[in-house]
């Protein structure tokens, strides 16, 4: 058995995925003893790529990993959507747009490698833990028990399920919630998140002819292609919709195979993803693929006693955003520092049972509940609208993306990202966008006002006086926020009649024949003088 015999605070993480070895950098900072256990291996070679937005580059800036994680990786640069006949419709430097906006790069890097590095940056590896899987986790005089398959225990005094989104703390949790408080953990809840999409998640070598820093979005009927290009290799996703009869939620979990995965490859591999490369020369070059489940929804329980849990655990995106593992090391920020501040109130004993709800409750659950939903929410529009999934999702798509422009749904990104937490005890010079960190601003501005209060009120500095850092940014924000969900009622009005002069364009000049909004099957049925109609 693992003790701690001393009457320092110890976490016990399970899962040493992002949120799990981020949360372990962020305690390691606060000071905060922790272990760390894996039912696996550290960096296992499943999975492809992870991609860090600006809010994620900021929190390894400020454990101290960023330096090590870049020189792994290179730049994002520009951006194109692509119809089904690989044709651009809408392009601009999109990451250029992010950076300027929120402060740092967006970077594409190997999952394995992201995950390895930040391993290899632990100021103490021993307190990580391989082929550790949990059997049962035992509440007691206000500490924790965790048992493990091989007959091992640790002793703690919280739990952090950070397993991914078939977590076997998860469901340890449910048990003893309904047990406690029967009805607590509803049906409801438990599928909460579904299952309509799968993927091709894959990795493979360049190609002549794409960019080689370039996003690349390609639309198609119920599928869509997404490419992140590199130097030296490419990530691609093929986002592909669920007949009905084979979408599920929990506890059904789709699994592939090879075969599975052929299948799909052979419907999809003529299909172009630029106007000059197909999908079948990158599934010849590929390095390595799979096929998986792509589960989306947030849970509205993030603990129960002394079990927390964070990241997939409780909340799954869709990578269009690519914004999923980036929330996840968001929650482990949050955590940390509500454990960090509820421990510096109780200098000399522990937090009680009620302490340690409240404070998990108020400063790390509710906060994070609503901002989980909203990206979640921005994750499945997006994979929607790229795969042409229903009349709106064309529309926004292929018609208003390009008269909106991908600049505003790069300030929306960039906007999710300023708003995100950081470490609230480590000091360090961050990198600022046009749009300002919202968490530094609100700390300057606090300071500011403790200053004027303390005779210092004549004196308004130019941050101050241009509303916070922001300018006419930080006004406009309102209106970005939610993508567009937002933008999309509000320049309906002014789009009704050119949106019904080009569809009767359409009906009259390009063949394209509609059945009915109510089919949402658009379908390749030919390639004449470039223009495609919908078919029965």
């Amino acid at each position: 058995m693992e003790d701690d015999s001393s009457s320092a605070f110890k976490v016990i993480i399970v899962g040493a995925g992002v949120t799990g070895l981020t949360l372990a950098h962020c305690l390691a900072k606060a000071g905060i003893d922790f272990v760390l256990l894996d039912k696996g291996v550290v960096a296992p070679g499943f999975g492809t790529t992870i991609t860090l937005q600006p809010h994620g580059c900021r929190i390894l800036h400020q454990l101290g990993c960023l330096d090590a994680v870049l020189a792994t990786c290179d730049v994002m640069g520009g951006a194109h959507c692509r119809d089904p006949s690989g044709k651009s419709f809408a392009s601009n430097d999109f990451f250029g747009v992010v950076r300027k906006f929120a402060g740092y790069d967006t970077r594409t890097l190997d999952r394995q490698l992201f995950l390895r590095t930040l391993y290899q940056c632990l100021p103490d590896q021993s307190k990580v833990y391989e082929k550790a899987r949990v059997e049962e986790i035992v509440e007691e005089n206000s500490r924790t028990r965790v048992v493990l398959a091989d007959g091992r225990e640790f002793i703690g005094d919280v739990v952090v399920g950070a397993d991914g989104v078939h977590s076997k703390v998860r469901e340890i949790m449910w048990d003893k919630a309904n047990e406690a408080n029967p009805g607590m953990i509803t049906v409801e809840e438990k599928r909460a998140m579904v299952t309509q999409y799968n993927a091709i998640v894959m990795a493979s070598s360049p190609v002549p002819g794409l960019g080689s820093h370039d996003m690349e979005v390609t639309s198609n009927d119920k599928f869509s292609f997404l490419l992140l290009c590199q130097p030296n290799w490419i990530s691609i996703i093929v986002h592909n919709k669920l007949p009905e009869d084979k979408q599920c939620t929990w506890p059904t979990r789709r699994r592939y195979d090879e075969h599975d995965m052929e299948a799909l490859v052979s419907k999809i591999s003529e299909c172009p993803v630029t106007e000059t490369v197909v999908f079948g020369e990158l599934w010849k070059r590929r390095l390595k693929a799979q096929m998986i489940s792509l589960e989306e929804g947030v849970l509205d329980h993030w603990f129960f006693g002394r079990i927390i849990l964070a990241g997939d655990a409780v909340h799954k995106v869709t990578p269009n955003s690519a914004l999923g593992g980036n929330t996840a090391m968001e929650d482990a920020v949050t955590l940390a520092n509500t454990l960090h501040a509820l421990l510096a109130r109780h200098a000399n004993k522990k937090p009680s049972d009620v302490e340690l709800r409240d404070a998990v409750r108020d400063k790390y659950q509710d906060p994070r509940v609503d901002r989980a939903r909203a990206i979640v929410k921005v994750g499945g529009d997006l994979t929607r609208q790229q795969a042409y999934d229903g009349w709106k999702a064309y529309l926004v798509q292929r018609w208003l993306t390009p008269l909106v422009g991908l600049d505003t749904l790069a300030k929306n990104i960039a906007g999710l990202c300023v708003t995100a937490p950081k470490l609230s005890y480590v000091d360090f010079d961050e990198r600022r966008g046009v749009l300002g960190w919202q968490d530094t601003l609100a700390a300057e501005k606090e300071r500011e006002a403790r200053e004027r209060r303390g005779g210092d009120g004549g004196k308004r500095n130019a941050y101050a006086q241009s509303g916070g850092g922001g300018g006419g940014f930080m006004a406009s924000w309102g209106d970005w926020n939610g993508g567009f969900e937002a933008v999309f009622p509000k320049v309906l009005g002014a789009l009704t009649v050119l949106w019904s002069a080009i569809w009767l364009f359409h009906l009259v000049f390009s063949r394209q024949h509609i059945y009915g909004f109510e089919r949402e099957a658009w379908q390749l049925a030919g390639r004449e003088n470039e223009t495609y109609r919908m078919t029965e």
